[in-house]
């Protein structure tokens, strides 16, 4: 399997394909040095975690887009042939996923987990430490779609 494009900036860097992305990141801060939470860690982080999406569900929007939201809806446990892109998407805002973990089951290739209500989720997140960045979300409607706001 390819690896994200964030990664093959570090050629030098051998990513282990099937482990969790940010257990992937923080090897790769050690390994260049970033220190923890500085402003350059955090954008770095931000980037991969981005890079990471657009390379897993970035294929939504080419090909046959219609085929590509219907397998990502079975994908989350939306049954059924919706037949247009705006009622996969309609769907898909009332399926609660924590983005981080469906990015780590991609990688692994095993079936994700959803949650019940948005409140669901919101604990498990702030309790496993588990937020995907809200930056920079503009144009990218499926990001828009899966992200919810956890205070």
């Amino acid at each position: 399997m390819a690896q994200s494009t964030f990664f093959n900036q570090y050629p030098s860097f051998r990513q282990k394909q099937k482990a969790p992305i940010l257990d992937e990141f923080y090897r790769l801060a050690r390994k260049m040095g970033w220190e923890r939470y500085t402003t350059h860690w955090k954008i770095q982080r931000r980037e991969c975690l981005q890079a990471e999406f657009a390379f897993h569900f970035g294929s939504i929007e080419a090909g046959n887009k219609l085929a590509g939201w219907e397998g990502l809806c079975q994908e989350l446990g939306v049954s059924g042939r919706l037949g247009s892109i705006t009622k996969c998407k309609k769907a898909l805002k009332r399926v609660h996923v924590n983005i981080l973990d469906f990015i780590d089951d991609r990688r692994a290739g095993v079936p994700t987990t959803t949650f019940p209500s948005a409140g669901a989720l919101a604990v498990y997140t702030r309790e496993h430490k588990r937020r995907f960045p809200l930056d920079d979300t503009e144009g990218d409607s499926l990001m828009k779609i899966l992200l919810k706001r956890i205070d």
